[in-house]
Parts: C-alpha cells; sequence; structure tokens
C-alpha cells in the first residue's frame, strides 16, 4: 500500500483490511455492494474471484460490470506427479492399470478444481481428484505416496518443497496451463496445454486461460468515475514500472511484476464471458458437478 500511495496524487494513507473467505467473494461482494462506488475502496482479489463467480451461487456482483483497474502477476497452473508412478505420459495415463491419485484442495480452487477436472475430461486420463487437502500438506502427501499428482500455481511450487523433490528427480512437470508458456519452465522442457489439447476442448481452454493470466487482480465497484478510475489505473501502472517495488516483489516472493492494465483486463474478461454458451455451461459443470472425495485420514 506505501507503494501504491506514492503514485497516486496527493499521497492518501491506503488501509488495508482482509476478508478471509474463500476466492476473493467476500471482499467483491462487499466492494460492490456495501462500498461507495467513489474509488476509495479498492478491492484485491486472486484468479479464484472468477472461476467461483461463474459458477457458485453466493456471487452477488456481475464480473462485466466492474471496474478494473489493474493485474499486477499473471500466473501459471501446473500438473506434477511423482517420477516413479508407473505411467509416466498423457497418452499412458488414459489406459494406465493404476488410476492416478490426484491431491486437491477445493473444487472452486483454479489450479486445484477446474483445471485438474479439465485435463481429465479433455485428455481421457484414468485420473481420482480427491478433495479437501490444505495445500500445505500436499507435498507430503505425495512423499509417503499418499497422493501421485497434484497443481497449483508455479510460483507456490518453486516457493516450497516441490521444487526440491523436482531437483531429486522425485517430481516431474506433466503440463503448463496459461495463457502463454511459463519462461521458468523452459529447462524442464514441459509440455504447453494449447500444444496439446484436443480441438473439441480448445475453446474450454480458451476460457479457463484468461482466469489464470489474471491471477492478481486489482478493481472497484461499478459505476466509479472515470477521472477516479484513471487516476488509480495509473497509479497502478506507476507501481509497476517502480524499482523499488519490483525489488521487493522479487525478493519477498520471487516472482516479477507481470502487469495487465485495467482496459485489457476488461476486455480479457469480455472475452471471457461472451464464450458460446456451451463452453460456459461445461466449464460451470466442471466446477460444480460430481461429488466430493474427501483424503484418508
Amino acid at each position: 500500500a506505501r507503494h501504491l500511495n506514492k503514485h497516486i496524487p496527493g499521497k492518501p494513507n491506503i488501509i488495508v483490511t482482509n476478508m478471509p473467505l474463500p476466492q476473493s467473494i467476500a471482499a467483491a461482494n462487499f466492494v460492490v455492494n456495501v462500498a461507495k462506488p467513489d474509488g476509495l475502496t479498492i478491492g484485491a482479489g486472486s484468479a479464484g474471484l472468477f472461476s467461483r463467480a461463474i459458477s457458485q451461487p453466493n456471487i452477488r456482483f456481475d464480473l462485466g460490470k466492474m471496474t478494473w483497474l489493474a493485474n499486477l502477476y499473471g500466473a501459471t497452473v501446473i500438473f506434477w506427479m511423482r517420477s516413479d508412478f508407473p505411467c509416466q505420459t498423457l497418452e499412458a495415463l488414459k489406459t494406465c492399470p493404476q488410476p492416478l491419485k490426484f491431491a486437491s484442495t477445493a473444487r472452486g480452487s483454479t489450479g486445484y478444481g477446474l483445471v485438474p477436472e479439465l485435463i481429465r475430461e479433455a485428455f481421457g486420463l484414468k485420473m481420482d481428484i480427491i478433495y479437501g487437502y490444505k495445500s500445505s500438506s500436499i507435498p507430503l502427501a505425495l512423499e509417503q505416496g499418499e497422493a501421485h499428482a497434484s497443481g497449483g500455481d508455479l510460483i507456490g511450487f518453486f516457493g516450497g518443497r516441490p521444487k526440491a523433490m523436482l531437483d531429486e528427480g522425485k517430481l516431474k512437470v506433466l503440463l503448463q496451463v496459461a495463457g502463454k508458456k511459463a519462461p521458468q519452465l523452459e529447462p524442464y522442457k514441459t509440455t504447453w496445454v494449447m500444444d496439446v489439447v484436443p480441438d473439441s476442448h480448445r475453446g474450454l481452454f480458451a476460457m479457463v486461460n484468461p482466469i489464470i493470466d489474471m491471477a492478481r487482480p486489482y478493481f472497484a465497484a461499478p459505476g466509479v468515475p472515470a477521472d477516479r478510475t484513471a487516476i488509480l489505473r495509473a497509479g497502478f501502472a506507476g507501481l509497476a514500472t517502480d524499482k523499488a517495488f519490483q525489488d521487493e516483489v522479487r525478493k519477498a516472493a520471487s516472482i516479477d511484476i507481470d502487469f495487465l492494465p485495467g482496459e485489457k483486463m476488461a476486455g480479457g474478461i469480455k472475452d471471457m464471458l461472451d464464450q458460446p454458451a456451451d463452453v460456459k455451461k461445461r466449464v460451470i459443470g466442471l466446477l460444480t458437478s460430481g461429488k466430493k472425495k474427501k483424503k484418508k485420514k
């Protein structure tokens, strides 16, 4: 917040309030329905904001009407697995005698729910997605052989125990999902989903990729005056190029700023919402259908 203060005229005081409910939904509901549309209250979200917004009944806002300010990080969802599992390719996993056990957190999660469900369907994999894990417990589940594979964001993977397991040869990253290839995965020759996805499912990934690419969105309520929207967008643009901010983010999270201005965010969200009805219906179905499977204790 102190960095953004520097880039907004008048150097306003920014107060951060956490709303600890899943996938930014509480924050978005508050910004759109409670806060005044004056630009003085803004929200910070995650990719799950989009996946839940198109699938959950407790949503009280319209993505297409919100004021989008900036996105500061584009994610990459990965599909990673134990290197000693009997079947090691997408083709082999279709007919593998042993179903792949995929450790997941929640169905509404983009990296652990939506994308794995979509991958399983698109490639016809013999894979059991087991919901109910905490993300922090997933690496241990794989180390102990309780599960064989998992997903999530590339940065979370590289920032924890899984990266060490990858370096030790215990894991491999089978697939990357996003609107573009991740440079960090070049040394591992990880397949990009858009290079191999069947034509029958390309539209589904075309709808999902923008959700992943806008992993850290900032937004305000609908109807914020144009002059205030311009000031906020300019503040985020200045923030994204601020060297001190870039260095601090790199030090704290080992990532580089991947700036997307609010105007382009709005265009990407429109493209996502304008997908054919059958595509949207299938994505929603993948997010909400099926019974939850809880991990064994």
